[in-house]
């Protein structure tokens, strides 16, 4: 009888891991290849069974962020709403109204206060035009996954919650549509590898383990074997996991899955 693995990726932990260990994946059905031949050594060992017993990875379900606020920040409704916002975030209003005013030395009152926000706003403005360009392109590189490969199912449920003040992003969505697909798709295999962070997961992995599913969790390792421990993996998740996959760096790097990147990324990724 064939197992049957499913590998579940939160991409945002995926891409924080390789970051973390600088490197940039060449090919990622490579990279996935890898982890379920780890995957399947596991599970043989720790089962006890023969290395050669059956096995197939049925599916990869990678899930990315996809959306973000959408601002028309031309509009007047928008333009009054942040400043307003501006003129409640003392933090913030204090900022720009001493670097506007270090700027502009005969500047002061409500003149000062108008420029400040003019300036705040003009580079919030910058920065939201920036993270929907990185959006973008990580759109494209997600359709270039989808174009090359029939094993990969890029999934876009993550969404990006803008903070426009303090000019970050929080990330919503994403392991929720994870933690539920592994529940929903039960029945289409017998080991979910997930490759994820996040311990939100961990009531969904308790289910599937009383419905005789066994999860395999993975972590990524600076250095190589024996390092013990790698980043951005939960200590919970670990916990709640049948067995623990390692991805270490020396080894991907010796296989030319991955390698140093030449230039800077915005994604973590590499060519397809």
């Amino acid at each position: 009888m064939t197992t049957r693995f499913t590998i579940f990726v939160d991409g945002s932990n995926l891409f924080g891991s390789l970051k973390s260990m600088n490197l940039e994946v060449n090919n990622y059905e490579a990279l996935y290849g890898h982890v379920f031949k780890e995957s399947h050594a596991m599970w043989a060992a720790k089962t006890h069974q023969t290395d050669k017993v059956p096995s197939e990875l049925r599916r990869i379900y990678w899930y990315a962020v996809g959306s973000i606020d959408e601002w028309d920040l031309s509009l007047a409704q928008s333009q009054t709403a942040l400043r307003n916002a501006f003129m409640r975030d003392k933090e913030i209003r204090d900022y720009w109204l001493a670097l506007t005013g270090k700027a502009n030395p005969g500047l002061s009152g409500i003149k000062l206060q108008d420029k400040a926000w003019a300036d705040c706003f003009s580079d919030f403005r910058d920065w939201y035009d920036k993270k929907q360009n990185i959006l973008d392109g990580m759109r494209h590189f997600h359709q270039g996954i989808r174009i090359n490969t029939d094993l990969i199912d890029v999934i876009e449920d993550g969404h990006w919650k803008v903070n426009f003040l303090h000019k970050w992003v929080e990330e919503k969505g994403l392991d929720t549509a994870l933690a539920v697909d592994m529940v929903a798709l039960q029945d289409n295999y017998d080991i979910a590898v997930v490759v994820s962070g996040d311990a939100d997961s961990i009531p969904s992995i308790r289910h599937l383990k009383n419905r005789n599913k066994q999860i395999a969790s993975v972590e990524f390792v600076s250095g190589s074997p024996p390092e013990p421990k790698g980043r951005n993996f939960s200590s919970r998740l670990k916990q709640h996991a049948d067995f623990v996959i390692r991805i270490y760096e020396t080894e991907l790097i010796r296989l030319k899955i991955a390698a140093r990147p030449k230039i800077k990324s915005t994604l973590g990724g590499g060519a397809i």
